[in-house]
């Protein structure tokens, strides 16, 4: 499907895959989406003002995490988010590996001179390079190579780099600027094709540097390049440039499919949809129960497309509370302030306005509004006028300005113990003098009412009961289209353009440049003529062009959610292991988030759609890094696909999806193998320490303290997704007891504090001791009520046979009473590398799982069992 992307520079429509039908959820056939004009279209200001470099960079900067924070909840995800985003656009990296290539124009052999290498050697075709030590410093530069107009080049390179890290890209003839740099190569083999798409460069210079610092060594086979003509399709010759992020948050549409526990909606109703990264400028869209609502019968498309900002302002007018006959000033005359400005009106108050452009306060003065103007001194004369000197009653801000003269302003105009409400984003340094003296009470009002960001209203569906909460955001949403059905507010009016997605990348330009005629109501039409028929589980896979190119005899494997573990720890760890294994692609069901991986690293395959891609024969193994609650599901359904299975722990959140597993595993023909990511009995400390009791006389006596930390009683991992603390994260302590103990469990003991009136939780602040059948005791101290510094996480003490051992948050493993310690390192190393390598052999191989399956299962049941006498299910 399409979909349109923004970055720093442009919008443009990306081909992503549809979403899938969730649970809660309805998947909507958009028909218009409304452009939040202000909003979305100031990261592109920059570059139609042509700011400078620095310049340009701080306003990146600011407006994407100004722009990020509206949409996200999650502070740690917004910084990932804005981190890639500025990668994308700062750094210019464009590197791209197409899997078929047109034919293409060889390029003559190409010329190179040394800038900054020390050692630099040709032999007729192959380089041996030796770099200097400097920061991306130049090291190889070409001869200056022509480009036919209208041709992409690419280059074709083979090697290995056996030290640091390398980097090869390409500038334009007067070497000021970057057309594109190819990501940082790793130390390894390179096979590999980098697509560079020019804008208006009719020759081009080939750039080799180092990575990062230096020294770097490398060896090339061959850098050819290579004259791609144009696509006859019109077509760029790769997708992977296309790294953006979604816009929209206002649409209406067609349902085409419910999930799972829907009760409002059915195919074919006409919904209005709300939500940012969600009711996004795309063909199908995904949307929370709670963030949806009928239209009324004979509401027009176009009007229902305005209702999330409709319900903005509703409520906006709902936390002043004007009664009737009240003076209320709006400053601020765009789409919401217009809005804004017609609610007040029907609610039967007198409305002054401003804005600084003049044609919007025109338009509200026809619009029904009593006086305006876009000169302050104006406007408070107005306000002396027809308040007979009192001052408005209410003031509503619905502007979006960085300046403070805005909030000081309108305490200025307000009458003494009147209220003034912030709708619009707008600096806050408040002069104390009007606000003491005149007793003002200052509101906040947040996106659409209660419910918007609440976890449980808007992604679990839970109401808020209409006796205490009359008006949530969905009953503001219906609340605002019955006024516009009604026709007591006159939306139409306010709708300046409507335009088909294929033109949104142009208007959005346009929109940029900004100027008194811009217009404040566009709408994004998606043609029926363009949508094929609705198929359930297609379309929700696509191979981005340009992608890298595969390699043959690898173990081939897709990460299942592009979480930061997944994509910050396993894949990089994995990366590791060129030779072993090879990142064909990724599920997701987030298309953005997912396709800006998937085109960072030149993958083969998106996805939003698990099963559809167990039906591929090409991958090996499925990486799982989603929810704690998905992993049973998804590690049982690609056991019976036949494929191999990498599952962050934990491995079950419930009996029944445990019983799953076993079942799954007793019923499967194939070899697949079962790993969980119970990292730390591959540490090194771990290894040695198990040597060590390899020939014990006697039962062993453990002692695990675990020093977690304090996450809040809302933090997703202690909800019923996360299974909470000692599920969670408590089974890699179980595992370690096992691996040490290599018995059974025969009994399990545990106990909680009691929290009481504390934040705290049980099920994170408790003991649990276990025997083993060789009479071996094992016990877990496992707490969030310490400090997060000063004292390590984690220290095991270890005692059997007249000797102890101890090991101190995994980067010293010390025998008491000997003087050197059995191993140590620099810092904690937990065993995740280790266990990769033991997965890629076992698989490689044909050999058994590194874990045994039986082991999995037990360690798994006992976390199960703690939690059972931690909430008093079983005594």
């Amino acid at each position: 499907m399409r979909q349109v992307l923004l970055n720093s520079s442009t919008a443009f429509i990306a081909r992503v895959p549809r979403p899938t039908v969730e649970p809660g959820f309805v998947l909507v056939r958009v028909c218009y989406s409304m452009i939040s004009v202000g909003t979305e279209t100031a990261i592109l200001k920059a570059e139609a003002k042509n700011i400078g470099g620095f310049e340009k960079i701080q306003h990146y900067s600011s407006l994407f995490k100004q722009n990020l924070g509206k949409a996200i909840k999650n502070p740690q995800l917004a910084v990932r988010r804005v981190r890639e985003m500025m990668r994308s656009k700062l750094t210019q990296i464009y590197p791209v590996n197409p899997h078929q290539l047109p034919d293409a124009m060889a390029v003559e052999a190409l010329n190179w001179r040394a800038v900054g290498a020390k050692q630099f050697k040709k032999v007729q075709n192959k380089i041996e390079l030796l770099t200097d030590d400097t920061v991306w410093g130049y090291q190889l530069e070409s001869n200056s190579l022509a480009v036919p107009e209208g041709f992409t080049p690419y280059i074709e390179i083979k090697g290995n780099v056996t030290k640091g890290k390398i980097s090869i890209g390409l500038l334009d003839a007067s070497k000021s600027k970057w057309i594109g740099s190819a990501r940082v190569i790793e130390p390894g083999p390179i096979d590999d094709q980098l697509i560079f798409e020019l804008e208006n460069e009719t020759s081009v210079i080939v750039m080799i540097t180092n990575g990062d610092d230096g020294p770097s060594q490398c060896d090339f086979e061959e850098i050819k390049v290579f004259l791609m003509p144009p696509d006859p399709s019109g077509l760029n010759h790769t997708e992977m440039n296309q790294i953006g992020w979604a816009t929209g948050y206002s649409a209406v549409g067609k349902v085409i499919a419910v999930g799972k526990n829907v009760s409002n909606f059915a195919p074919g109703d006409f919904v209005a949809c709300a939500g940012a990264n969600r009711a996004n400028h795309a063909d199908f869209i995904s949307i929370p129960e709670n963030l949806a609502c009928c239209i009324p019968k004979n509401c027009e498309l176009q009007v229902a497309a305005m209702t999330t900002i409709g319900a903005i302002a509703l409520q906006g007018v709902r936390r002043a509370s004007p009664t009737l006959g009240e003076t209320v000033v709006v400053l601020g005359l765009g789409l919401l302030g217009q809005i804004t400005v017609q609610l007040l009106r029907s609610n039967g108050c007198s409305v002054i306005g401003m804005d600084l452009e003049n044609n919007r306060v025109q338009r509200a003065l026809a619009n029904g509004m009593e006086a305006g103007s876009s000169n302050e001194q104006v406007l408070k004369k107005l306000v002396f006028d027809m308040t007979n000197g009192i001052g408005v009653d209410r003031t509503l801000i619905t502007a979006s300005t960085a300046s403070n003269s805005v909030i000081n302003l309108a305490m200025e105009l307000t009458r003494r113990r009147g209220t003034v409400v912030i709708v619009g984003d707008i600096g806050m340094k408040i002069e104390r003098t009007h606000f003491y003296q005149k007793e003002i009470d200052l509101l906040m009002s947040t996106s659409y009412g209660p419910g918007r960001y609440d976890r449980n209203y808007e992604e679990e569906g839970h109401d808020y009961p209409v006796a205490y909460v009359r008006w949530t955001l969905n009953r503001n949403m219906k609340a605002f289209l019955d006024l516009a059905n009604q026709g007591k507010i006159n939306i139409s009016s306010l709708i300046d353009r409507v335009i088909s997605i294929e033109e949104a990348p142009i208007v959005y330009k346009e929109l940029a440049k900004g100027g008194e005629d811009v217009p404040i109501g566009v709408l994004i039409k998606y043609e029926d003529k363009n949508f094929p028929s609705f198929r359930a589980g297609k379309d929700s896979v696509i191979v981005p062009r340009g992608h890298r190119k595969p390699r043959e005899g690898l173990i081939n494997y897709v990460l299942v959610g592009v979480g930061a573990f997944g994509t910050g720890m396993l894949v990089p760890l994995m990366e590791r292991q060129k030779e072993r294994f090879f990142l064909k692609g990724v599920v997701s069901r987030d298309s953005i988030r997912g396709g800006n991986y998937v085109r960072m690293n030149r993958l083969e395959i998106l996805s939003t759609d698990f099963k559809s891609i167990l039906k591929n024969d090409a991958i090996d193994l499925c990486v799982i890094a989603t929810r704690h609650n998905e992993h049973a599901a998804q590690a049982a359904a690609a056991l019976r696909a036949g494929k191999h299975v990498f599952v962050e722990k934990p491995l079950a959140l419930t009996w029944d999806e445990l019983e799953l597993l076993i079942k799954t595993h007793e019923e499967i023909e194939s070899n697949a193998l079962l790993m969980v990511g119970f990292n730390r009995r591959f540490s090194p400390a771990m290894q040695i320490l198990a040597a060590e009791l390899a020939g014990r006389r006697g039962p062993l006596m453990i002692n695990y303290r675990l020093n977690a930390g304090y996450i809040p009683k809302d933090h997703w991992i202690q909800t019923k997704v996360g299974g909470g603390r000692n599920i969670g994260e408590a089974c890699h302590m179980y595992d370690c007891f096992q691996f040490l103990t290599k018995n059974p469990v025969t009994n399990i003991q545990a106990s909680s504090i009691r929290p009481e009136n504390t934040p705290y939780l049980g099920n994170d602040n408790f003991t649990a001791t276990l025997t083993y059948g060789d009479g071996s005791l094992a016990t877990l101290i496992y707490t969030a009520l310490g400090p997060k510094q000063g004292l390590p996480k984690e220290r095991i003490e270890i005692f059997c046979d007249g000797e102890a051992y101890l090991i101190d948050d995994f980067k010293t493993l010390v025998k008491v009473g000997v003087s050197e310690p059995l191993w140590q390192s620099g810092e904690a190393n937990k065993g995740h590398y280790n266990q990769l390598v033991a997965l890629g052999e076992s698989i490689a191989k044909g050999g058994d799982a590194p874990i045994p399956f039986s082991e999995l299962i037990e360690t798994s049941a006992v976390a199960l069992h703690v939690e059972d006498l931690l909430a008093g299910r079983v005594n």
